[in-house]
């Protein structure tokens, strides 16, 4: 219902009627539904197309560093890829109805401790990676 109340551009920021008692942890499990409520459908597809943009960087820095017989580095940087990646997309399945409740956030999202930290650390883990490669790519040493 959220989604369709949101139609093309959304009620607002601040808008939302469902996150008052509709919908079931609407600041954790639920916060794509009250994005495309809020912001509408342009909205959520900005969200997606930022989600991909992020998946699709983590990959090219972990090919970067296999490039550079870094096999752990490259290998940690798409496991982050495809977890970020895959947390999302369930995420949004659920939100959409297409999948079944599962409790798992949006990363750099939704409201969680645990969540959010794990996520940082990921994000944190990932720049190093690229930040080693721009040093090797340069000639320098690690």
């Amino acid at each position: 219902m959220a989604f369709g109340r949101g139609e093309w551009f959304g009620v607002g920021l601040g808008g939302s009627v469902e996150k008052l008692h509709y919908l079931p942890e609407a600041h954790t499990d639920f916060i794509l539904a009250v994005i495309g409520e809020e912001l509408g459908f342009v909205g959520v597809c900005v969200v997606i197309l930022l989600f991909y943009w992020i998946v699709r960087r983590a990959f090219l820095i972990g090919r970067t560093a296999l490039q550079l017989d870094r096999s752990f580095a490259g290998l940690c940087a798409k496991g982050i890829a495809i977890w970020i990646g895959w947390q999302a997309f369930i995420n949004m399945g659920v939100n959409l109805g297409l999948l079944p409740t599962k409790g798992l956030t949006l990363p750099l999202v939704s409201y969680g401790g645990s969540a959010i930290l794990m996520n940082a650390v990921a994000f944190a883990v990932l720049l190093k990676i690229d930040f080693e490669n721009r040093i090797l790519m340069r000639g320098g040493k690690l």
